[in-house]
């Protein structure tokens, strides 16, 4: 026996499960269309997510970068200032020869200038802190009796 689609619809009992069915697949429409809203939200904030660490990556390598050309820049310096501080040195050792060489220098200006005045060898020797024998060969040659 073949029922007929009608006869099915005003059966009492299959048109209370007929719309329960309906209601269901509704439902179930309802649902899933409700599911994939909220999918397609996250999957827009997966791709904001995504978005901000490729940015915090490239700011990343950047910084990387920047902190290695600091750092060779800072061991130019080093290196530079270790040169000059070697120099530095140099020239604070050759400065004082210079200023023993001239304050000798100037010793010997100021016995001669002495002896030329007539100053004696001892009186030269306690004014200049020269040797005896420096200021007797002094007043030997420049002495006021030389002229």
């Amino acid at each position: 026996m073949m029922l007929n689609f009608s006869d099915i619809l005003q059966n009492p009992v299959t048109m209370p499960i007929a719309t329960a069915v309906l209601v269901l697949v509704i439902l179930t429409a309802i649902f899933f269309s409700i599911l994939l809203g909220r999918q397609r939200r996250c999957l827009d904030k997966l791709q904001d997510i995504s978005g901000s660490l490729s940015h915090l990556q490239d700011s990343f390598v950047r910084t990387n970068l920047n902190l290695e050309s600091v750092a060779n820049r800072l061991q130019t310096l080093e290196t530079q200032y270790a040169e000059f501080s070697e120099n530095y040195e140099h020239s604070k050792v050759e400065l004082a020869r210079l200023a023993e060489a001239m304050g000798g220098e100037k010793q010997l200006t100021k016995a001669i200038d002495l002896a030329r005045g007539g100053a004696s060898a001892e009186e030269i020797t306690l004014a200049t802190g020269l040797g005896e024998d420096e200021a007797s060969a002094i007043v030997k040659f420049h002495g006021a009796t030389k002229r």
